[in-house]
């Protein structure tokens, strides 16, 4: 092949991949909620359901390249007190150790998206890359995650969240 041909097959590959990758990004734009959220230990096969058995939470992406998650546990109490601020230590604890949230950019490249977290209810997310990996079937997405510490006992686990299209 001549360099000229070479480099008018490298441009339309490059282009090929180009829009490969606008369109997983498109596939992942919408609002999702959840409705399924097991955990699975890979050394035992295990799985438990982190957040129980009837989960609760949105996942947001933007076309323009932002995203938003939050999820919690479906029979979490209310406040005794009536609210956060005068609630008792250990009901803000339960509250907080039963979802989770965060939000920032993301990239989608190849068959892996990375939400790049900018807040975050857990402070050691802040500045980090959280590498997922998506599966769209229908109205259905399917998000697993590597190996991270997973509720009640921060144990290595692979999380599968299935999320449904809402918008």
């Amino acid at each position: 092949m001549t360099g000229s041909r070479f480099g008018q097959w490298l441009l339309a590959l490059t282009a090929l991949l180009a829009c490969t990758a606008t369109h997983a990004d498109q596939d992942l734009v919408g609002v999702w909620h959840l409705v399924a959220y097991t955990a699975e230990d890979p050394g035992t096969g295990n799985i438990i359901a982190p957040f129980g058995e009837h989960p609760t939470g949105f996942i947001f992406y933007t076309a323009g390249g932002r995203m938003a998650a939050v999820i919690s546990a479906g029979d979490r109490p209310h406040f005794t007190a009536g609210n956060r601020i005068n609630a008792p230590e250990g009901e803000r604890a339960a509250a907080f150790s039963s979802s989770t949230a965060y939000s920032g950019t993301y990239t989608v490249e190849g068959e892996s998206v990375t939400h790049h977290v900018e807040v975050s209810t857990n402070p050691d997310w802040v500045g980090s890359h959280q590498k997922r990996f998506p599966r769209l079937e229908g109205r259905r997405l399917t998000i697993t995650t590597p190996p991270l510490p997973t509720r009640p006992d921060g144990k290595l686990r692979v999380s599968r969240l299935v999320w449904e299209r809402a918008e």
